[in-house]
């Protein structure tokens, strides 16, 4: 009973949260959504920062996954934006609520932001700037890259999808693109973007 009612708190704060942000959350709604009492946010997470921190590590397990695989793995360069694309893929069709929370976080930051920032968002970034910097290193990417302005492209055109959810059937021309559709197109074109054509250009 004990692990189901902590598991029910941090399930039925994740809407909460991203509906309404951290400050707008009290710990009575927050125990009254779970079902149990109030005692118990202190009793496991300690606090409703702790909570909330939990919720977010909760959302965030996939992509730091994505950052230790590409650690303790030999991958080709381009391979890593593919794993981030597949990553991001899913973690935004497990955690519909991931993307609110997220954009909470940017337009008004909570108390978490600096460990949302430094231990979560930097270390992808790091890795997605490691990458290119092989690829340049090898060859295989272009040489005059500016390597922040390219993963913050990347980062944006991978996520934009699931930010314009709720205006995309309001602007596109045709019938709705799936998920897996725009991953695929956007993977395509970032890769041809930034892909070294020396070679290809003098044959």
């Amino acid at each position: 009973m004990d692990i189901d009612s902590k598991e029910q708190l941090l399930q039925s704060a994740i809407p909460l949260f991203a509906d309404y942000g951290f400050d707008k959350v009290s710990i009575r709604q927050l125990a009254k959504a779970a079902g149990v009492n109030s005692a118990l946010i202190s009793y496991y997470f300690g606090s409703k920062q702790g909570l909330y921190q939990a919720v977010i590590n909760k959302q965030l397990s996939g992509l730091m996954a994505f950052t230790a695989k590409t650690s303790q793995t030999a991958l080709d360069p381009a391979a890593v934006f593919r794993l981030y694309a597949a990553t991001m893929l899913e973690l935004h069709t497990k955690n519909p609520y991931f993307i609110k929370l997220c954009y909470r976080e940017f337009i008004t930051p909570s108390v978490i932001l600096d460990d949302f920032a430094q231990n979560h968002l930097k270390f992808v970034f790091l890795t997605l700037s490691a990458a290119l910097r092989q690829g340049i290193k090898s060859g295989q990417f272009k040489p005059d890259l500016d390597i922040n302005s390219a993963v913050l492209l990347w980062a944006g055109m991978v996520n934009f999808y699931f930010f314009s959810q709720p205006i995309r059937s309001r602007v596109l021309a045709e019938k709705e693109i799936s998920a897996q559709n725009y991953m695929d197109q956007t993977i395509t074109i970032f890769l041809a973007g930034i892909q070294r054509r020396d070679s290809h250009d003098k044959e």
